[in-house]
């Protein structure tokens, strides 16, 4: 109690003093809160995105997907799946199907189109070699063809991009649904890292799309812009090489429609479920797919965002008739120039900035410096450990004169023995001793 009640004698002394603790405390809390900022930022730096065009010696062209329209051979499905069977997602298709007896590839792979029936020509820079060519075979889309560039151009023009003539197969439907109306292709451009799916292309926002009928000749001039994006501990992003969240996406789809009706169709690759093997269980697969396929929502899958990325613009330089007997399509598709938009994000806080941040909180708010720094630790340690400071001296100073007793006793007598004596007594005696003159 001695203690506080000498801190509260030493504060009402000088009141000052409070008032510098009290606003070195709220300053310490401010200074704190900015610290814990600092610190946050360097662990999460905010991203700042950086816009500019590079003039790039090297084009990298994008790749094309092909799909046919309409996608199926009608006659080949009908005879096939013993039923009326203008297209798979027809119901008609599977009530008499012989499970068992006809297998899922058979079936897609015989009512669809070859590369041959699919390509009269192709060709980059002139030489099909320059090119290759894979095919996918989807539910709604039937076969498509995805040609991916096997050399990055040097030049920009017409000469030296794609030019594909495509060759068709119109037959009239006897079907009361007319397929032929709107026969031709779909053409999707996309990065060539990225592989083709039916359900999350259009809405992905990195492919372009463009129809092209039958007998027509299209040129396509495109423009590209360069996507890097930095990852945090909130966004991740993937730089594994022949990464694709469409591709990630589409299978996460398949995974969960499997789960739901307990089997796949033969469109669903890489799947563990055995197929469908009756008429009930296809139909509720197609009709779960199809709510999918049709819905424009995000399906939700835990697919990461790869860190680089290109985005093709495309633009009709050309739409006109082209003049064949037979039903082909004829597209041109290539760069005007080697100018690129570059978009990249880059952490807008470092270590530097980090130092000066604190520096500057330390001294504007408190206006520290070491020596300060010093004065304020032997204050706080004198306010915490005074009274166990003062209890540790005064053990420290009888220790001593015990010691001093011991090893000196004439000092001690000598110290015992002497009279204090008033100098007021001393003075008047040796006054009235004194002789008069």
């Amino acid at each position: 109690m001695g203690y506080w009640l000498e801190l509260r004698a030493w504060l009402l002394r000088d009141p000052a003093k409070l008032i510098r603790y009290l606003v070195l405390f709220i300053c310490s809390i401010i200074v704190i809160v900015q610290l814990y900022e600092c610190f946050s930022k360097l662990s999460d730096p905010p991203i700042s995105t950086h816009s500019y065009y590079n003039v790039n010696q090297t084009i990298e062209m994008p790749a094309v997907t092909l799909c046919r329209e309409p996608p199926y051979r009608e006659e080949v499905l009908t005879n096939l799946s013993r039923g009326h069977c203008p297209h798979p997602k027809y119901a008609t298709c599977w009530m008499d199907y012989p499970f068992g007896e006809l297998s899922f590839e058979e079936f897609f792979n015989s009512g669809t189109f070859g590369q041959e029936e699919t390509f009269y020509s192709y060709g980059l820079n002139g030489d099909k070699s320059n090119v290759a060519i894979d095919s996918t075979v989807h539910f709604y889309m039937g076969r498509c063809y995805t040609v991916r560039p096997l050399m990055d151009l040097k030049r920009v023009s017409k000469s030296v991009g794609y030019s594909l003539m495509l060759e068709h197969n119109i037959v009239k439907s006897a079907s009361d649904v007319d397929l032929t109306s709107g026969a031709g292709w779909h053409i999707f451009l996309h990065d060539k890292r990225e592989n083709f799916t039916e359900v999350n292309m259009k809405g992905s926002g990195r492919v372009e799309y463009v129809f092209a009928g039958i007998n027509e000749e299209i040129e396509i001039k495109l423009q590209s812009q360069y996507f890097s994006n930095v990852e945090t501990y909130k966004e991740t992003c993937s730089r594994q090489e022949g990464y694709s969240d469409l591709k990630c996406g589409e299978i996460c789809i398949w995974q969960d429609l499997s789960d739901e009706v307990d089997c796949s169709g033969p469109w669903m690759h890489d799947i563990n479920y055995e197929p469908c093997n009756d008429t009930d269980s296809m139909r509720n697969l197609i009709k779960s797919y199809k709510a999918v396929y049709e819905s424009g929502d995000d399906y939700d899958c835990n697919c990461m965002e790869p860190c680089e990325s290109r985005i093709f613009t495309t633009y009709i330089q050309s739409r006109k008739t082209f003049y064949q007997p037979e039903p082909r399509t004829l597209l041109y598709i290539y760069y005007t120039t080697k100018l690129i938009s570059m978009i990249e994000e880059r952490p807008s806080y470092d270590t530097t900035q980090f130092i000066a941040d604190v520096g500057g909180s330390l001294g504007f708010l408190l206006g520290l410096s070491v020596l300060g720094i010093i004065g304020i630790l032997e204050h706080l340690t004198l306010f915490f450990c005074g009274d166990c400071i003062r209890r540790m001296q005064l053990k420290n100073e009888e220790h001593s004169r015990s010691d001093s007793r011991t090893d000196s006793p004439e000092d001690g007598e000598s110290q015992a023995s002497d009279v204090t004596l008033d100098i007021n007594d001393v003075f008047t005696v040796e006054k009235a001793k004194l002789a008069k003159y």
